[in-house]
C-alpha cells in the first residue's frame, strides 16, 4: 500500500511506495486537495502492483487513466509504470486536414457546408478539445445545443433538417478519424435527427403570376432568367449564368445546361432538356439584342467578377444575387415574395410536368424524363420538389362521376373500334347454371363519346385501360377494370 505525504514547509504532496527492489520511491503531485491525492494514491496502488506482478490493469483503472492529465500521467510514464501516451489531435489541428484532403473532389459550395460543421464544434466544444475526449454524452449534448442554440450568429437553433445535415457532417468527421487510428469509437455514431421538409416554405408559383412579373422586369436578359427559372427548371443563378449561345442547338430543339451542382458526378456535369415553348420568344428576343460575338447568353446581368472571364466553367464559385433581386421585382409586380424564390419557380415547373402539362394522348412524359430534365433523382424530385396546388384539391370536390350500368352500355360508340376487340379467353368459370369466359384486351381511346337516350356525354379520355369482354349466357357486356384514370363506374349491384 502506498501513502501521501505533505511537506510542511511547502504544503506539496507525494505519493510512496515500495520498487520491486523494495526501495521507497515518491512522485510528487505538487498542491493538490486531500480528495485528489487520495484518489491518485487509490488508483496509483493498483498501477504499481500490476506493474510489479506483471499483469494487465483493471478495466476501471484503465478509464481512470484515459482521463488521467498529461501532467500526472507523465509522471507514471517515468516511473515505467504505464507507456508513453500516444499525442492525441485536437479538433483545430485534426478537421482541417481532413476537410483539406477531400477538397479537391467536391464542390466549394460543399467545402463552405463542411465548414460551417467545423465551425460549430469550435463554438461548443473549443477549438483545443481533443477529440478522444468527446463522450457519447458529450455528443447527445451537441446535438440538443444544435437545436437550441445552434446558429452560429447566435440568435436561437436550427432548424431540424439543418440540424440534422450538421450531424451528418460531423459524423463523417468522427468516421475518418477512426479509419486514420485518431480514436477508436466515433461518439457520434448512430446519432442523427430525421430530416422534416418544411411544408410551410414550399409555395407554387402560378404561371401567370410570373408572366405579371415579367412584364415589369427591366430588360430581355431578366425575361429570359426568368422564364429559365420557370418554364426549364435552372437551378439558382450559376445555371443562366453558365448559359451558352452554342448550347442552344436550334436545329435539335434542345438545350445543354451546364450543372455545377452534379459536376463531381460522373457524366452529371451538364444534362439535355428541350426548348420549351416557353422559352422560345424569350431566347429569340435577347438574340436580336445581342452582340454575335458573345459567348454567353447572360452578359449585361452579369457579376463584375465574370465580365471578363472566358471560361465561366472553371470557377469555383459563381456568387450572383439574382434572387434577391427578383424579389424587388416581385413587389413591383404587386405581388409578395414567396419563400425560398427561385427554388419554387423550378419546382413549380416540375410539378407542371408531373401532372402531365405536355403531355399528349399518345405520348406520356415519364417521370424519370422529368428527373433526367431536372437532373436528380426520382426519389428526391418526389420528396422536396413536388407541390399541391389548388387545383388539384378542386379537380376532386368538383369531380362528378357517370354512373353507367351494364344493360345501359351504348350500342353505337363515335371513337375507337378497339372498344369491341376481344383477345384469347383468359379465364373460364362456372357459376351457378351460367358459364363465365372471361377475356382481355388493351383500349387505348383518343376520345369516347356515348350518345344515351338523347344525351350526349365525352368522357375523360384512358390512355391504356385493361378492358374485360364477358359473355354471360350468350349475351356479351362490357365491364370497365378498376384500374387507371376510370372515367365512369358500374353501380355495385352490377360488379361482378
Amino acid at each position: 500500500m502506498g501513502s501521501i505525504s505533505t511537506d510542511k514547509k511547502t504544503g506539496q504532496k507525494r505519493y510512496f511506495y515500495y520498487d520491486k527492489n523494495e526501495q521507497k520511491c515518491s512522485i510528487w503531485l505538487g498542491k493538490v486537495s486531500n480528495e485528489i491525492s487520495d484518489s491518485f494514491r487509490c488508483y496509483a496502488d493498483r498501477i504499481v502492483n500490476a506493474y510489479l506482478m506483471n499483469v494487465a490493469f483493471d478495466a476501471e483503472t484503465s478509464r481512470w487513466l484515459a482521463t488521467l492529465s498529461d501532467k500526472y500521467y507523465e509522471k507514471l510514464v517515468v516511473k515505467g509504470f504505464v507507456p508513453p501516451r500516444r499525442k492525441v489531435a485536437t479538433l483545430a489541428e485534426i478537421i482541417p486536414l481532413l476537410i483539406k484532403s477531400r477538397a479537391k473532389t467536391v464542390s466549394t459550395q460543399t467545402i463552405e457546408i463542411w465548414e460551417q460543421a467545423e465551425r460549430s464544434l469550435y463554438t461548443y466544444f473549443g477549438e483545443d478539445k481533443r477529440v478522444d475526449a468527446i463522450t457519447r454524452i458529450d455528443a447527445e449534448s451537441f446535438r440538443s445545443w444544435l437545436v437550441s442554440d445552434g446558429r452560429l450568429d447566435g440568435k436561437g437553433g436550427l432548424k431540424p433538417t439543418t440540424v440534422w445535415k450538421r450531424l451528418q457532417h460531423v459524423i463523417a468527421f468522427f468516421e475518418a478519424m477512426v479509419k486514420g487510428d485518431e480514436i477508436a469509437k466515433n461518439p457520434f455514431e448512430g446519432l442523427t435527427m430525421s430530416p422534416v421538409v418544411d411544408e410551410d416554405r414550399n409555395h407554387y408559383v402560378d404561371e401567370k403570376f410570373v408572366h405579371q412579373i415579367i412584364e415589369v422586369l427591366p430588360d430581355a436578359e431578366w425575361k429570359l432568367i426568368a422564364a429559365l427559372w420557370r418554364f426549364a427548371g435552372f437551378r439558382g443563378s450559376t445555371e443562366p449564368l453558365l448559359l451558352r449561345w452554342q448550347d442552344i442547338l436550334w436545329d435539335r430543339d434542345k438545350i445543354i445546361v451546364h450543372a455545377k451542382k452534379t459536376k463531381r458526378y460522373e457524366g452529371k456535369a451538364t444534362r439535355m432538356i428541350p426548348i420549351f415553348p416557353e422559352l422560345v420568344e424569350p431566347l429569340r428576343a435577347l438574340r436580336r439584342e445581342t452582340n454575335e460575338n458573345d459567348i454567353y447568353v447572360i452578359t449585361k446581368n452579369a457579376p463584375l467578377c465574370l465580365k471578363n472571364v472566358m471560361d465561366r466553367s472553371k470557377l469555383d464559385k459563381i456568387k450572383a444575387n439574382f434572387g434577391s433581386l427578383f424579389a424587388g421585382y416581385i413587389e413591383r409586380a404587386g405581388l409578395k415574395p414567396w419563400p425560398k424564390i427561385v427554388n419554387n419557380l423550378r419546382a413549380s415547373f416540375e410539378t407542371d410536368l408531373l401532372n402531365g402539362k405536355y403531355d399528349t394522348p399518345d405520348h406520356r412524359i415519364g417521370i424519370q424524363t422529368v428527373a433526367k430534365w431536372l437532373g436528380h433523382s426520382p426519389k428526391v424530385m418526389l420528396k422536396h420538389y413536388g407541390r399541391v396546388r389548388e387545383e388539384d384539391f378542386k379537380q376532386v370536390t368538383q369531380y362528378k362521376p357517370v354512373q353507367i350500368r351494364p344493360q345501359d352500355l351504348p350500342q353505337n360508340i363515335d371513337g375507337k373500334e378497339s372498344l369491341e376487340l376481344c383477345e384469347s379467353p383468359v379465364e373460364t368459370r362456372v357459376e351457378g347454371d351460367s358459364e363465365l369466359t372471361v377475356y382481355s384486351t388493351v383500349y387505348s381511346p383518343v376520345e369516347r363519346v356515348i350518345r344515351r337516350q338523347g344525351e350526349e356525354m365525352t368522357l375523360t379520355p384512358v390512355f391504356t385501360q385493361v378492358l374485360e369482354n364477358i359473355a354471360l349466357s350468350g349475351k356479351k357486356w362490357k365491364r370497365e377494370a378498376p384500374c387507371g384514370n376510370l372515367p365512369f363506374y358500374l353501380s355495385g349491384e352490377d360488379r361482378i
